[in-house]
């Protein structure tokens, strides 16, 4: 992303952010969660003409459908945010995730876009691959949420560091197996 993208989100996001909220697998709600602690602006898709750029950009470098992303979402961590580590694939298993599955599909993949850098902490670590990424304005990391047989990937276990100085902002999309609505 340019250092523009990345600005303008941000500047966008500004008076929109509400806390986080992450998915609870019992019953598919959208829940509060000590787990996660960072603010976040949900954009639909193609809401406006960066988002719409950065969707475009994500299908043809991927060679996935941009209607096939939930819509991006813009976070803000501030000093003590973190997200403990999670998976971002829906657990089969879990009668929620399943009622969630109906209408898209399964999370696939995971593309997150770093906004801006921060002076301590921040990382997303990948704790069974011993691996991490600091942030780093405009970069972004892919990864499957599923092998190649569809199966859940265990391997992509990650966790958002603590914050420990300055703000962290970052964008992700989640790529579902058929089109979001």
């Amino acid at each position: 992303m340019s250092l523009e993208e990345c600005a303008s989100l941000i500047e966008d996001s500004h008076d929109k952010f509400k806390i986080s909220r992450v998915v609870n697998d019992e019953d598919g709600s959208r829940v509060q969660s000590t787990s996660r602690i960072s603010q976040s602006v949900s954009y639909r898709q193609s809401s406006n003409k960066v988002v719409k750029t950065i969707e475009a950009r994500i299908a043809e470098f991927l060679t996935w459908p941009a209607n096939h992303g939930e819509g991006l979402l813009v976070l803000r961590y501030e000093d003590g945010g973190e997200y403990k580590p999670h998976y971002d694939y829906f657990n089969p298993d879990k009668e929620g995730s399943s009622n969630i599955m109906e209408e898209s599909g399964q999370r696939m993949g995971t593309f997150l876009m770093f906004l801006s850098e921060v002076e301590s902490g921040g990382a997303t670590r990948f704790p069974k691959l011993n691996f991490e990424v600091r942030p780093k304005t405009g970069r972004a990391i892919y990864f499957s949420n599923v092998d190649l047989a569809g199966k859940v990937d265990e391997l992509t276990l990650h966790a958002g560091i603590p914050v420990t100085k300055g703000v962290k902002y970052l964008a992700t999309i989640w790529l579902r197996e058929k089109p979001y609505l």
